[in-house]
């Protein structure tokens, strides 16, 4: 297999790169400015809205690592993903988005999503997140012409933690624990991201991840 991973400079980018080496699968490291980059693979510096369908085309998949994880630095008509819709489109290469817990629905009613709860809401400027991350999804849901799949995690993504190591994937439901615990490590989200493209992800569908404590 082989994936490029936009945004391969964040936390997040950096992690999976090193995990996909890890388990065989060969990666193109997709990045702005050359700074700290991890990764044997092949290196593309440019801005994101200026790479090529020529760039990826020998790709299996496009991870997204930049556009839902840092969606309140870009103005919401020039996310990444729009660019990598357009340049995917009608191909055979498949982008997998790192999304939010923010459009996962709170149960399997499917009547509202987590970013409409008033209780779940922590700020004002988590709110605003959260409302740019759904609206972002559901434009994203409109697109037919790139089969692509959000992967997203809990309702605490732990930036500093170890993680356990052990998964839990689910719908597009949020996942909670018998303990109400609703967790994923950076660490472990990357190994979630290598663990569903092994898995090979369902088309047009969002799937949930938690940490499973041990």
């Amino acid at each position: 297999m082989k994936i490029a991973v936009i945004g391969a400079d964040t936390e997040l980018g950096k992690r999976i790169v090193l995990k996909a080496e890890e388990y065989g699968i060969s990666v193109v490291c997709c990045v702005e400015n050359f700074g700290s980059l991890v990764g044997s693979g092949k290196l593309i510096i440019k801005p994101y809205d200026t790479i090529t369908y020529k760039d990826l085309e020998d790709c299996h998949y496009v991870v997204d690592a930049k556009s839902f994880l840092e969606i309140r630095k870009f103005s919401t008509d020039l996310l990444p993903v729009w660019h990598l819709l357009e340049i995917l489109k009608g191909s055979k290469v498949k982008l997998l988005e790192i999304g939010s817990c923010a459009f996962l629905y709170t149960d399997k009613t499917r009547n509202k999503f987590v970013g409409n709860e008033d209780d779940y809401t922590l700020d004002d400027e988590q709110s605003v997140t959260d409302r740019l991350s759904i609206s972002a999804f559901r434009r994203l849901s409109l697109c037919k012409d790139v089969k692509w799949s959000v992967l997203c995690p809990p309702l605490l993504l732990d930036k500093h933690g170890y993680g356990t190591g052990v998964l839990e994937f689910s719908d597009d439901v949020l996942s909670v624990g018998l303990g109400g615990d609703s967790y994923i490590s950076l660490v472990d989200l990357a190994k979630a991201v290598v663990e569903l493209l092994k898995l090979v992800p369902k088309d047009y569908h969002c799937v949930c991840v938690r940490s499973i404590k041990k």
